[in-house]
C-alpha cells in the first residue's frame, strides 16, 4: 500500500482528498492527508432521503472528474462508495478513502471493496479494472437518487447469483 499511497500523493484534483505523502513508521504504513471538513454522502442520504437527478448529476460529473485523476496515475480506487464521498458544507465534493486502491498492474487476489458496489465480474473473481470503479460509481448515483441498490442479495454467494440470473431494481 505505500507504493499506492506514493502515487495518490502524485494526484492533486479538487475532488480528490490531497495525500501530502506516505511512509513507514514503526513497522506500521502511515499516510498523511488533508482534513475533509463535511459529511458522507450515505449520511447525506440516511438523514435527508434520495437527491434530486440534477443534485446527484453534479455529484457523479464531480465524481467522474476525480476518477480520471486517479486512474490518470496509475490506480484503481476499488470502493466508491457513499461512506468513501464527503461533501463540504460549501459543495465539494471529495473522493476519500483509497485503502482499497491498487496499482493497474498489479493485483493482490481476494476480494476488495464493498460487495453491493462491485462489478459483477470483480464479484466473480476477475481483476478490478477502470470499468469497475465507473461500474462502482453508476451503483452509487442509482444510490443517491432512491437510497437502495440496483442488485440486493443477503450473502455474497446470492450477490453474484443475482447479478447473473436475478432482476435489477429501476
Amino acid at each position: 500500500i505505500i507504493a499506492e499511497g506514493r502515487q495518490l500523493a502524485k494526484v492533486r484534483h479538487a475532488n480528490v482528498v490531497t495525500v501530502y505523502g506516505a511512509d513507514i513508521f514503526d513497522g506500521s504504513v502511515g499516510i498523511w492527508m488533508e482534513f475533509v471538513s463535511g459529511r458522507t454522502l450515505k449520511a447525506i442520504v440516511e438523514e435527508g432521503g434520495p437527491l434530486g437527478a440534477g443534485e446527484a448529476a453534479v455529484i457523479g460529473r464531480d465524481l467522474c472528474r476525480a476518477l480520471a485523476a486517479v486512474h490518470k496515475q496509475g490506480l484503481i480506487h476499488q470502493d466508491i462508495k457513499a461512506q468513501n464521498v464527503m461533501r463540504e458544507s460549501g459543495g465539494r465534493t471529495v473522493l476519500m478513502d483509497f485503502g482499497a486502491a491498487e496499482m493497474h498492474h498489479e493485483r493482490s487476489g481476494g476480494l476488495r471493496g464493498t460487495p453491493a458496489y462491485l462489478a459483477p465480474e470483480v464479484l466473480a473473481g476477475g481483476a478490478p479494472s477502470i470499468q469497475s470503479d465507473i461500474y462502482s460509481l453508476g451503483v452509487l448515483l442509482f444510490y443517491l437518487t432512491t437510497a437502495t441498490f440496483p442488485v440486493v442479495a443477503d450473502t455474497l454467494d446470492a450477490l453474484r447469483e443475482q447479478h447473473q440470473t436475478g432482476p435489477r431494481r429501476r
